[in-house]
């Protein structure tokens, strides 16, 4: 969940716990995405910017930029070393989860 649309928040389902909180956007929070083994979780935002957490600290472990308008959607590849997302600029933009690098990025016109 988000608070404001900026701070995340990450619930334990059976308990209805809060575990964690993440900040770090500096904008509303569109889209969030688990890594397949729960280990990390990626976020798009108003920011312009996708944020790679560890899913089990809450820490920011890369920023992600390049696309000139809000990051409406975020995933992992199936193994967890890629990341794409999608843009209000139109782009989509495929990047190395380890490093942040941008792999391809396609626009629309």
């Amino acid at each position: 969940t988000c608070k404001l649309g900026v701070l995340m928040r990450i619930w334990d389902a059976s308990t209805g716990k809060e575990l964690k909180v993440l900040e770090g956007h500096a904008g509303l929070v569109n889209s969030v995405a688990f890594s397949n083994d729960g280990s990390h979780i990626v976020s798009g935002s108003e920011d312009h910017s996708v944020r790679v957490w560890d899913a089990t600290t809450g820490k920011t472990l890369n920023v992600l930029e390049g696309h000139a308008d809000s990051v409406r959607s975020v995933a992992f590849s199936t193994d967890g070393s890629r990341i794409v997302s999608g843009s209000r600029d139109n782009s989509v933009r495929l990047w190395d989860a380890s490093t942040g690098k941008v792999l391809k990025s396609l626009h629309c016109v």
